[in-house]
Parts: structure tokens; C-alpha cells; sequence
């Protein structure tokens, strides 16, 4: 290479806004399938201890892509905006894409209700290793501007939340009520699936092994790695929802008739065919046990699925046909 062409090479770069192409290019690496299994993975594992980077904070996305919470972003993103918003809540090492994968295309739930009851979905993402009561919290300060930014008046707001997502909701609506923000009203159902209300045994078994290996010396590094599941994962183990809440959750308990006006559907399955069979309450859907009425301290309808596993629950038409059958 001559000097004038390296001179001239040397210049061309210098006027190529390199930031500005690496920002774009990870962005559409993060963007793509994998980038969205190994986004939801990070967040699930290491929560918090991410760099400042990759803690993404509560986002509202559309098209695969974040959406500012301001009126002319949300106008722009949702332009068949309706005054009834349905908002969906992943699960742990999850994105918001969980709720596309396996669904054929424009037969997600979002797309569906929009067509059967005219509600507008809105799938956020959060980091699913912070504690279950962070991110309620967020989601609590995120309504709250969504709902003063809506291109329509909003009329009307549903909650769906998949596995820790169902958690993350009702922490919101936990710290709302404390609050007395003023979009409580406007919720007027709530949607959980496969959501471990009463904890999630896995998690408990992990918590009791890395305790007892925690007496060995010979066992101690292993269960020094044990111990680095995230916050997120941690508070699976009792359902955490409320930050007062100790190590089995007896510190904190809801108020008294504390969201009262707002109906709960709360949908369990197993991979079991038979309700109440023996497996079926071993192993659930293979991540969550069945919710049982005793489990409960809110007044929620139940409804029970056979042959399901966990994931199965954000896709298969069966529990479409469910949350919109109590939804009407």
C-alpha cells in the first residue's frame, strides 16, 4: 500500500462515526434470536452483577426494538392504539420474545386479543436477576409514565405475566397500593401463568444443598459457586413479591382485601394428563408445582392444564382459549 493510499485510507476511516457503527452492529447482534437467548440467560443469571451496560433497565419494546416512553415514540410504535392495554411480563432468562417463540406468525397471544378483545399488547423486558420486588417497583414508575404518554386515554389495563413475570406484577401492584399511584384503578385483571405463587421447590432444594455443602471444607468451592445465582433466582425459592418479606416470607403479608377490585386468573399445568396425580404434584410442568386453593392469599380464579410443560404456556392454543374465555 502506497503512502497516498494509506494517507487517504487513514482519512476515510476517520470520518466513518465508528461508535456510532459498533453501537449498531451490537445492537443487532443483541437483537437476533441468539442475542435474545443470551440477553434473557445473562439477566437470569447474573442479574445485578452485570456491568452497567448489560443491566437494562424496564423497557417497553415493539418491532424488537426498545420504545421511549414519550407520547410521539409510543404514537409511532402503536398506531392502532386502543384506550385497553395488555401488558406482558416474561419469565426468568427470558425476553420478551419468549412469548413469540413456538407461536406461528401473528398467532402470539398479543396479536390475538388485539383481534378478539381490542386490546393493545405491550411486552416489556426486564432484567430477571434483580430482586422480584425491584423490578415491581420499576414496573410501578414504567405505568406510570406509560399511561400519562398513551397516544389514546388509557381506559383500561390487563396484567399477564409468565412464571416470575406473574410475580413481578403482583409485587407491582403490592407497592402501587402502597403508593396510591393513580393508574391503579385502570388495572382491572390480572393473568398468571405458570407462576410459582408459593415458590419454586427447585430453588428451595438448590438453597438447602448450598447450605449443607457450606459445612464441608472439601465442599465449600462448590458451594461458594452455588451461591452466586442471582437475586431474581434466589427469590424464587418462597415467591417473593414485597422487599419486607423474610426468608420464607412470613415477615410481610398483604393487606386486608388489598386489590380487591381486580379479578386474578391464576393457570397451573402439568405434564401429567390427570389432575391431582401423584406426578402431577411432584413435578408440575417440570419448573412449578400446581397452585392450590389453600396456597393463596388472594381470591383468584384457578384453572388447571394436563400435558403441558412450563413453556408450552406462553404458545399453546389451549391456554389462549382460557384466558380468553375468562377474559370475556
Amino acid at each position: 500500500m502506497t503512502k497516498t493510499t494509506a494517507s487517504a485510507l487513514h482519512e476515510l476511516l476517520g470520518r466513518v462515526p465508528v461508535r456510532r457503527a459498533w453501537r449498531y452492529w451490537a445492537g443487532s447482534v443483541l437483537e437476533s434470536s441468539a442475542g435474545h437467548y443470551v440477553t434473557g440467560v445473562a439477566h437470569g443469571v447474573f442479574g445485578a452483577s452485570l456491568p452497567a451496560p448489560g443491566r437494562d433497565t424496564m423497557t417497553v419494546r415493539a418491532a424488537r426494538r426498545p420504545v421511549e416512553v414519550e407520547h410521539r415514540a409510543l404514537a409511532a410504535a402503536f398506531p392502532a392504539a386502543t384506550g385497553s392495554v395488555v401488558v406482558f411480563l416474561h419469565g426468568l432468562v427470558e425476553t420478551e420474545r419468549g412469548w413469540f417463540r413456538g407461536a406461528a406468525p401473528g398467532a402470539d397471544f398479543g396479536t390475538r386479543l388485539a383481534a378478539d378483545v381490542g386490546g393493545t399488547p405491550v411486552y416489556l423486558r426486564y432484567n430477571s436477576g434483580r430482586h422480584v420486588w425491584e423490578n415491581g417497583r420499576e414496573l410501578v414508575a414504567l405505568l406510570s409514565r406509560l399511561v400519562a404518554a398513551w397516544p389514546v386515554p388509557v381506559t383500561d389495563i390487563v396484567l399477564i405475566g409468565h412464571s416470575m413475570g406473574g410475580l413481578v406484577a403482583r409485587s407491582a401492584l403490592y407497592h402501587a397500593q402502597e403508593q396510591a399511584s393513580p393508574w391503579l384503578p385502570r388495572v382491572t385483571r390480572l393473568v398468571c401463568l405458570g407462576t410459582p405463587h408459593r415458590g419454586a421447590p427447585l430453588e428451595r432444594h438448590v438453597a438447602r444443598l448450598v447450605s449443607l455443602l457450606g459445612r464441608s471444607a472439601a465442599a465449600a468451592p462448590l458451594a461458594r459457586v452455588l451461591a452466586l445465582r442471582s437475586d431474581g433466582i434466589q427469590d424464587l425459592a418462597y415467591g417473593h413479591v414485597h422487599h419486607a418479606q423474610g426468608e420464607a416470607g412470613a415477615t410481610w403479608r398483604p393487606e386486608p382485601g388489598s386489590g380487591t377490585d381486580i379479578r386474578r386468573l391464576f393457570v397451573s399445568a402439568t405434564l401429567s394428563r390427570t389432575q391431582d396425580s401423584t406426578w402431577g404434584r411432584l413435578f408440575g410442568d417440570l419448573l412449578v408445582t400446581p397452585v392450590g386453593s389453600d396456597d393463596l392469599t388472594e381470591d383468584a380464579d384457578i384453572v388447571w392444564l394436563g400435558g403441558l410443560n412450563h413453556f408450552a404456556l406462553l404458545h399453546e392454543n389451549v391456554v389462549y382459549e382460557a384466558v380468553l374465555g375468562w377474559l370475556r
